[in-house]
């Protein structure tokens, strides 16, 4: 499970949020400094999801404020919203800094 959410409170160290819930593994918090689709400036670890929403209430948002989104798809790099993974990464050779996007049914190699 993953949800997104607009920080409220200015002068904070992010614009936008994004939980991660990886169940056993806990919940991640990821920040970001631009509201574009982009990899996280910072993250967070939480064992638990009322961890997550407590922080994100240091932000002014609240519980209800949390919007969902999809999954990401499998290899694919979980503060992305879109799909974006690192190349090679489904073969077991991931080339670590390069990274592709999914764009109409193609991977596309980006800048990360």
């Amino acid at each position: 499970m993953r949800k997104i959410a607009t920080v409220k409170k200015s002068k904070a160290n992010a614009v936008r949020l994004m939980i991660c819930d990886k169940g056993a593994d806990g919940v991640f918090v990821f920040g970001y400094n631009s509201e574009e689709d982009s990899a996280c400036s910072w993250d967070c670890h939480y064992s638990d999801l009322e961890d997550a929403y407590e922080m994100g209430v240091d932000y002014g948002i609240q519980k209800e404020d949390w919007i969902e989104i999809a999954a990401p798809l499998q290899y694919c790099q979980d503060d992305w919203i879109n799909p974006v993974r690192v190349i090679g990464r489904p073969s077991g050779n991931p080339q670590w800094g390069k990274l592709e996007q999914l764009v109409d049914k193609q991977w596309i190699k980006i800048n990360g």
